[in-house]
């Protein structure tokens, strides 16, 4: 899928979302986010950038890997982002910032398409917004060392292929294995909880 065909679907799409009915196929142990909207007035926003590029034809997705800072989301694949800063104007300079803070890309690299559905975290009280955005060509990376382990990049054709969507084992912050997790298979990378659910919805756009 070319980077013009990609952004024909998702331009037709962007304002009608899946939205829950896409996470709850990815959804370990929890319930739909709607079902905390109580939590909503005590949660901390946030916001992630989910950034698509081209590459010879073919429209690829970065992902990064969060270093084992001992957090709740230590180590866990994920979009660039994160808190809602006091100077942040809106959510999506809050996107914008930490994707730059995180992995470099600078602002004017990005084009954001529009809004996904929010997802809230319990384990975390966050209320995440993420947005869509596509990068110009010749962009560089430069990773936080406190906040980033790697970044790696799929194919947007390899997420919509069923295979890549598997139930697994997986280990959590506190080394507790939780079973029969969905998730999604890139390599070897696991992608998991709130970024999958995320991904979901991305998919959900793109067929």
């Amino acid at each position: 899928m070319t980077k013009a065909e990609w952004l024909n679907i998702i331009n037709s799409k962007i304002n009608n979302l899946p939205g829950e009915k896409s996470h709850i196929e990815m959804i370990p142990y929890r319930l739909p986010s709607s079902s905390f909207k109580l939590k909503y007035d005590s949660a901390k926003l946030s916001a992630v950038m989910c950034l698509f590029f081209e590459k010879n034809n073919e429209m690829y997705g970065l992902l990064m890997e969060r270093t084992d800072d001992g957090g709740k989301h230590s180590g866990q694949i994920s979009f660039p982002g994160g808190k809602k800063d006091v100077t942040d104007a809106n959510l999506k300079q809050t996107a914008l910032r930490e994707t730059d803070e995180e992995i470099g890309i600078e602002n004017r690299l990005i084009t954001v398409l529009g809004e996904l559905t929010q997802v809230y975290i319990p384990v975390s009280n966050f209320l995440i917004q993420p947005f869509l955005g596509v990068i110009e060509n010749g962009f560089n990376l430069k990773l936080s060392k406190k906040e980033v382990k790697s970044v790696f990049e799929f194919k947007l054709m390899d997420l919509l292929k069923p295979e890549t969507k598997q139930i697994q084992s997986i280990k959590n912050h506190k080394g507790i294995v939780m079973k029969n997790i969905p998730c999604f298979m890139f390599d070897d990378k696991i992608v998991w909880g709130t970024t999958s659910l995320i991904l979901n919805e991305i998919k959900k756009l793109c067929i």
